[in-house]
């Protein structure tokens, strides 16, 4: 079977193509479900948002109708035809949405029905399509496109939710495209997944894929928002996880010891509740206290170094002490870290250490797979997605568990 993935949760346009085989069971013995990624293409806006120090979900909104089509075109380029619609057969289509769609979705509706490309029906059994979580003006984009494209194809669209897509991306042994024919990671049940990205961190309890109990999540920022706007505090580009990590990294190399010191919040909580808000007030207050010191405008590139270091430090310890409450009150056999965040080196290293502590794998994505990808979609819709009997619906705040 062959799927495509759509993802416009937030601001990276994703398209990508897999295809698979077998049927995935829980049962180790029983399991044959593989998969072979053929193409995985992105298109970030990051840039185009940086000078609002975040994400503008109706500019991303724009931007992701210009730009699903162009992709479109590339990635159908690493499949075959399986035939052709005449002219007055796509126009029918274009036709039968244009009253809802035109008003609704503009630029990707203009694009699409500009695109003859589109009237070679490819090689693709099903489309998987983020439903949410996400912004919802963005994930409309997606699930508009992949409602037209399953109506000019003859396609079931299938959706997904994006939290779930972070879970089993961390299951793939490749992401090259192209590949071979490759199983997904064991996963030793119960199973813990650590989520953390720029709108979600959560402690998810995995029963089996597709059975999920949450244990804990944030009761604020998320902590990829708390990278973003600590990073805004001291002067970073949008988006702030990697330019951090770059100063912390930094400090290490050059012996640099943070002259502040930041809570770690929640670490001593009863529960797997997380919260990031007062950390980022924090690292606030540092820098009103260093700019009074010094009795300047700006910090300078050794206090910045200190700071990052000194929040990354607390994000991480945090984390730990946390996802250790997680694998002890479970009793899991095997850990999953999904969400951008997961590409932060400390924080990677830690968990792998986590792992070497209770004996048990650790499953991180790729760099490729650690952000908003949709590869990972695709391969949640191969795994267990089903056609759904009612109308598709962009959830902004879509729950992968009770």
């Amino acid at each position: 079977m062959i799927t495509l993935g759509i993802e416009t949760s937030c601001d990276e346009t994703a398209l990508a193509l897999i295809e698979t085989r077998g049927v995935y069971s829980s049962i180790t013995t029983e399991d044959t479900f593989e998969c072979r990624v053929i193409a995985s293409l992105i298109h970030s806006q990051a840039e185009l948002h940086s000078a609002y120090g975040g994400v503008f979900p109706m500019l991303a909104k724009r931007e992701h109708g210009k730009n699903i089509t162009p992709l479109l075109e590339e990635i159908l380029k690493s499949t075959t035809a399986r035939g052709a619609l005449k002219n007055e057969q796509f126009e029918s289509v274009i036709e039968s949405l244009r009253k809802e769609m035109e008003s609704k979705d503009p630029d990707l509706f203009g694009a699409i029905e500009k695109a003859d490309f589109l009237k070679h029906v490819p090689n693709i059994d099903q489309i998987a399509v983020t439903e949410g979580p996400g912004l919802e003006p963005t994930l409309w984009v997606g699930i508009n496109a992949a409602r037209i494209l399953g109506k000019l194809w003859d396609v079931s669209v299938v959706p997904v939710n994006h939290m779930e897509g972070h879970i089993v991306a961390s299951l793939l042994a490749s992401d090259a495209p192209g590949g071979q024919w490759q199983k997904l990671s064991e996963l030793n049940l119960p199973a813990v997944a650590l989520l953390i990205s720029g709108g979600h961190t959560e402690l998810i309890k995995i029963n089996k894929l597709g059975d999920y109990t949450i244990l804990g999540q944030t009761k604020d920022d998320a902590v990829g928002e708390a990278f973003d706007k600590v990073a805004r505090l001291l002067g970073l580009p949008y988006p702030g996880g990697p330019h951090i990590s770059r100063l912390s990294n930094e400090a290490i190399e050059e012996g640099i010891v943070p002259t502040v010191k930041l809570p770690r919040p929640m670490i001593d909580s009863p529960n797997l509740d997380l919260s990031f808000s007062g950390l980022k007030t924090a690292v606030l207050y540092a820098v009103r206290a260093e700019l009074k010191r010094t009795g300047t405008e700006q910090l300078s590139e050794i206090s910045k170094k200190g700071i990052a270091l000194e929040f990354e430090r607390a994000v991480t310890e945090t984390l730990e002490k946390k996802l250790r409450g997680a694998i002890e009150s479970v009793g899991a056999q095997s850990v999953i870290v999904g969400g951008g965040v997961s590409a932060n080196s400390m924080l990677r290293e830690s968990f792998k250490n986590i792992g070497k502590e209770y004996s048990v794998p650790v499953y991180l994505p790729s760099t490729h797979t650690s952000g908003d990808n949709a590869l990972m979609i695709a391969l949640a819709g191969a795994l267990h997605g089903k056609v759904v009997d009612r109308p598709l619906k962009a959830e902004g705040t879509k729950r992968l568990a009770s």
